[in-house]
């Protein structure tokens, strides 16, 4: 007798659980009396489709008005795809320099790291990452000593119209002078 009602009371809660998945699992549900056919929303979970964009990104720097670096960077990333939602870029340089120890050296470059690009309308919205670490000319700079090191690290989010390029992040340290600038252009490829 306690098998029997332990296999009736196993049935009767599974029952709700065993209609919900029939019923997750289908494209079409009959509702009701009426018999009419309702589509479900589970075939595309109103998701749009992933959709490859080119993401352009120009950083600039200078220092006291003077030019000291831009870089150009291209990478592709897949909007509402959960699969490539992080793009990285690493772009870098050793540099020797001499110590009183002997030779070192100093890492520059520029990391770059573009999360959860999404479609807000036509235009593309990104989180990026931007880590660069630079050599700033100095007057007293002898060859084998380490010049001033300008670093610096931006977190944003940027909406981006399609092939328009937008600045998303641009500064000034008061002290040094030196300003970075970041502009960035999506472009889709698929033709619409």
């Amino acid at each position: 007798m306690h098998a029997t009602t332990r296999l009736t009371l196993a049935a009767a809660l599974a029952l709700p659980f065993l209609t919900h998945s029939a019923v997750a699992q289908s494209d079409a549900v009959t509702t009701g009396n009426t018999g009419k056919v309702v589509e479900s929303s589970n075939s595309n979970n109103g998701k749009p489709e992933p959709e490859p964009f080119l993401l352009s990104l120009t950083v600039k720097e200078s220092s006291s008005g003077k030019f000291v670096q831009e870089k150009n960077y291209a990478l592709t990333v897949v909007a509402e795809d959960r699969l490539h939602q992080v793009q990285n870029l690493r772009d870098g340089e050793r540099i020797p320099y001499s110590e009183k120890d002997g030779q070192n050296y100093q890492d520059v470059g520029t990391n770059i790291d573009v999360q959860q690009p999404t479609r807000l309308g036509d235009s593309l919205v990104v989180t990026v990452q931007v880590d660069s670490t630079s050599l700033v000319p100095t007057p007293n700079f002898s060859p084998g000593n380490l010049p001033q090191i300008s670093q610096w690290r931006v977190h944003v989010n940027a909406v981006l119209p399609p092939g328009k390029p937008t600045v998303i992040y641009s500064a000034s340290d008061g002290i040094s002078n030196h300003k970075v600038e970041i502009q960035a252009t999506a472009t889709p490829l698929n033709a619409r």
